[in-house]
């Protein structure tokens, strides 16, 4: 009876875990949902920014040697673009590795469930100690394959946090371009107005993906929490069963 009544309690413990893992899993996935989202409009401010350094180059023909310092900024701003487009093609390969991630642990979480009702039913019908035994060796396993998928879905997030600062250089250089091109606007003559105008836009170019960022660190830094306290739940529960083992 006493050995019923332990197993009882370690079989609600796990049940305890499981149902936090779970919650911790879709708290990690939500976050990361609204990072990606945030980051939804990248491509398309990406071309625009493309276009524009185009223009802001044409325009820096036009200018002559007064446009020189323009056409070498808008070089450089292509470049950014470029970057752009690399740290999004990485972003939409990280989603699919994250809702992978987020896959496996929900159908490992549900087979964890499965084990643990019929390791209870075993308990309850007083089962052959080798089966009560396969079963538990069977959760450890699934618990352990669980831990190295968590401890993968943990690594996606440090590489979103990663490219979102990546994003974070790109606004900052691409506002000191902005910058710089405001001043050289303002000893172009009668090209002053056209430099200013590449300059004001680039800069609601750069507010915009500021915004991006804003939204995203938030939603990346949560995420980052919740998948470091979601590893360390898996690592505790496979420790556990290690122990009881």
């Amino acid at each position: 009876m006493r050995g019923m009544t332990q197993h009882s309690e370690t079989t609600r413990t796990r049940t305890q875990r499981t149902d936090r893992i779970e919650a911790r899993a879709n708290g990690v996935l939500g976050d990361c949902r609204r990072a990606f989202h945030a980051f939804g409009d990248l491509d398309e401010l990406a071309e625009n920014l493309r276009i524009l350094s185009l223009n802001a180059e044409l325009a820096a023909g036009r200018a002559g040697d007064k446009g020189k310092a323009v056409r070498a900024l808008t070089q450089y701003t292509r470049e950014l673009v470029n970057r752009l487009a690399q740290i999004q093609g990485e972003m939409h390969s990280l989603r699919g590795r994250t809702f992978a991630f987020s896959s496996t642990i929900l159908w490992a979480l549900m087979q964890l469930n499965l084990f643990e009702r019929a390791c209870h039913l075993m308990d309850e019908d007083a089962g052959p100690r080798h089966s009560r035994d396969c079963g538990n060796r069977a959760f450890a396993d699934l618990m352990s394959m669980l831990v190295d998928t968590l401890d993968g879905m943990a690594n996606a997030v440090n590489d979103l946090a990663r490219r979102t600062h990546a994003v974070e250089e790109v606004v900052s250089q691409s506002d000191s371009i902005a910058t710089n091109i405001a001043i050289e606007a303002a000893a172009a003559g009668v090209h002053e107005k056209e430099f200013r105008t590449v300059s004001d836009t680039m800069r609601t170019y750069v507010d915009d993906l500021r915004q991006m960022i804003d939204e995203a660190s938030d939603a990346v830094r949560r995420a980052a929490e919740k998948g470091a306290a979601l590893r360390r739940i898996g690592l505790d529960a496979l420790d556990e069963l290690h122990r009881n083992s």
